[in-house]
């Protein structure tokens, strides 16, 4: 068999039974993305909350796992939101060596259901998987989890592991493979109902592809032609020799005179990469220093990334003044780390002043860094800003909100000293009480949602709509990439989902770097006239940005179910001058037949991706328990309507939207997908096109089909 190995594996925690299975039922939804989230709508009954005993976690990888495409290593989990209204279906993804590792032990996905009775891991090597006794790891931290078990399992074991935060069933906590790489969406928590700390993967076998010279072909096109630096940012920071623009907002950072200054042997320039030059390809991407600023060049030891990347935007830091100051570990690296809760310029109300470290100003740097740190090794997940942004709202205005819901000897232990000193083992003591789940300080990491249900009588209706929250909605979804990235676009991208907007093929596109004129003409060329929007420059909604729209979610779909890492993936544009700064989105589908043998097109992949979506809507209809998704799902924040208000909707200088003119959007995006356009619900006639009549039968005994 290529590409997939045909075969997934089921740890039932209940009664210890580990067995194998076919997995080529599921082929018809890819693989990863696809694939897990039809087994949870197959083993998971609507209705099911995500730390009963019945549900469930499902892991995946797709056929170009382990065939060798460019950044072909990204892991899907599936599973029920913990911090979400309906704890509807979500699934979260994450880098590193998780999901090669799965393929290489012979698995397409692995089925983790029922609840041990004590602590426990599941170790795999290839065909001999365990249950192992996990009560002397319950109470550790990741990054030392993953140190026991690589002992006990050997070298080069993938371990994805749960921290305190999971254990104590935080909803908003994650699991980690191997320290440094994430996967949110509150799975720390069913990982700690189920007492389950950790996985450990090892695998020997071999991947299969069907034309290894052809994968071979495509590398080399992809590598040469196509592909730019991380979030495909195709243009460099600074001027350069190859280079006929430059953006400073751009994550193509390598230039000459920047290093990662805490090299092995001494710091080493990154230098120019231009592209076409392979060898130089891991130079690009300096991310420490576009995250952090200029400090943190002199502590980068190097960039490193997932299997199979040559983008390296994994930012390994070594401080050693850290752990001298606070105790935690001074070496830690996470792709997400600095865009977390607790890169602490983002929350002024937590701390006013910062002790300097090593010199003078450095303190917000270091303390962010050491927060961040922290919290992966506690395994706590920010929602990409959610935790942050609560924390900061209930302690804004001298802590009058976080007065109100914590008993006062909890509020009077909480170490004020420490932050009236500006010392940063303040963060760090907040963020393991929050962990702990022993106080009430702990429900501030329940999710956004929920907090505005906790303190409703205080918090009110405007809670939720806040900006200061930034979520896209009030079913507690952080905004992602939303109508600050790209108009009616990219917020039509984030309420497709039951979390987080997790697309980025949009801002690989309206982030590129290049001119917003030449992206423009690129655009319109594939979804039609007005498509695009010059930033802050907004138009009323129209057809082609519906297109626009659907292409960012299908493209999602195919990178997570294939899997490819969406921060790099689609081939959009390209940073040669010579192809006219033009990608090529056909790629995808030519990786797929390569690998698979498979006569794979564009079309019948886009076909299989939105098969996914058909699906993963019907299974939001059922979490929510009515067709009205308009005005039930996909409601926004008002702050998207209410902000800058000396101004109105598209005029130039503002990203505000029109209420009238969301709903217009909300019809036409609907429309592409074949949705009822009155209630946004799937209707029997398309997913009966897309091979779902089951779906539709089900969704029909519930009442749940529109009329």
């Amino acid at each position: 068999m290529n590409g997939w190995t045909g075969k997934m594996l089921r740890v039932n925690l209940t009664t210890g039974s580990c067995s194998s299975e076919s997995s080529e039922k599921y082929f018809d939804y890819i693989g990863g993305k696809g694939m897990a989230n039809r087994i949870l709508y197959d083993e998971v009954p609507a209705g099911t909350k995500p730390l009963d005993e019945a549900s469930k976690v499902i892991f995946a990888a797709g056929p170009n796992c382990g065939g060798s495409a460019p950044c072909s290593s990204r892991t899907t989990m599936s599973f029920l939101s913990t911090f979400t209204k309906y704890n509807a279906i979500c699934d979260a993804h994450m880098g590193g060596d998780t999901a090669i590792m799965m393929k290489y032990a012979g698995y397409d996905a692995i089925i983790i259901e029922g609840k041990s009775a004590k602590p426990v891991y599941i170790a795999i090597k290839d065909d001999d998987v365990q249950i192992k006794d996990a009560a002397s790891l319950w109470g550790k931290m990741t990054m030392d989890t993953v140190a026991e078990i690589c002992k006990a399992e050997g070298t080069g074991t993938n371990v994805v592991t749960i921290g305190p935060a999971g254990e104590n069933l935080i909803p908003l906590s994650n699991v980690l493979n191997n320290g440094g790489h994430s996967g949110g969406g509150g799975i720390g928590a069913i990982f700690g109902s189920k007492n389950l700390k950790a996985l450990a993967i090892y695998g020997t076998k071999a991947v299969y592809v069907a034309d290894s010279a052809k994968v071979l072909e495509l590398n080399k096109y992809v590598l040469e032609d196509l592909m730019g630096s991380n979030n495909n940012h195709v243009v460099p920071t600074v001027a350069q020799s190859w280079s006929e623009y430059e953006n400073a907002s751009t994550r193509w950072t390598g230039h000459p005179g920047l290093t990662w200054g805490a090299a092995e042997g001494g710091p080493i320039d990154t230098g120019e990469s231009p592209p076409g030059d392979i060898p130089k390809f891991g130079y690009r991407c300096q991310k420490a220093v576009f995250d952090w600023g200029e400090l943190a060049e002199k502590y980068t030891v190097k960039m490193t990334g997932c299997a199979t990347c040559p983008v390296r935007c994994y930012a390994s830091l070594n401080i050693p003044a850290i752990e001298k100051k606070t105790g935690v570990k001074p070496a830690h690296a996470n792709t997400c780390m600095a865009n977390g809760a607790y890169a602490v310029s983002w929350m002024p109300q937590m701390m006013e002043k910062y002790q300097d470290f090593e010199e003078e100003g450095d303190g917000q740097f270091m303390a962010g860094y050491m927060a961040c740190t922290v919290a992966d090794d506690l395994g706590l997940w920010d929602n990409y800003g959610d935790l942050n942004c609560t924390l900061g709202y209930f302690f804004q205005n001298d802590r009058a909100l976080l007065r109100q819901i914590l008993p006062p000897a909890e509020f009077d232990a909480i170490p004020w000293d420490k932050r009236d000193a500006g010392d940063p083992v303040f963060l760090k003591e907040i963020l393991e009480m929050i962990a702990s789940n022993k106080y009430e300080i702990s429900h501030l990491a329940d999710g956004a949602y929920f907090v505005s249900q906790r303190y409703h009588d205080l918090l009110g209706d405007d809670y939720l709509h806040s900006a200061m929250l930034g979520l896209w909605g009030p079913i507690g979804g952080k905004r992602h990439h939303g109508n600050e990235c790209a108009a009616q676009v990219g917020l039509l991208t984030n309420i497709i989902y039951n979390r987080d907007g997790m697309c980025h093929t949009i801002v690989n596109i309206t982030g590129s770097g290049l001119p917003y004129d030449l992206q423009k003409s690129i655009i319109e060329e594939i979804f039609g006239a007005g498509a695009l929007d010059k930033p802050k420059a907004y138009t009323p909604m129209n057809e082609s940005k519906a297109k626009f729209a659907k292409f960012g979610v299908i493209r999602q779909v195919i990178h997570d179910s294939m899997t490819l890492c969406n921060w790099v993936w689609p081939m959009t544009f390209s940073p040669r001058k010579d192809r006219g700064y033009k990608g090529d989105l056909s790629v995808e589908a030519q990786y797929m037949a390569a690998i698979t043998g498979q006569a794979w097109t564009e079309e019948s992949l886009n076909e299989a991706a939105e098969r996914v979506i058909q699906l993963q809507r019907a299974m939001t209809v059922e979490a929510v328990g009515s067709t009205d998704m308009r005005n039930l799902h996909d409601v926004v924040s008002n702050f998207i309507f209410d902000i800058d208000p000396d101004k109105k909707a598209f005029e130039e200088g503002t990203v505000k939207l029109d209420r009238d003119d969301w709903q217009t959007a909300l019809t036409m995006f609907y429309k592409e997908f074949g949705w009822d356009e009155t209630t946004g619900a799937p209707t029997r006639a398309t997913l009966e096109k897309f091979g779902l009549k089951d779906v539709a039968d089900a969704l029909d005994a519930k009442g749940l089909l529109p009329a």
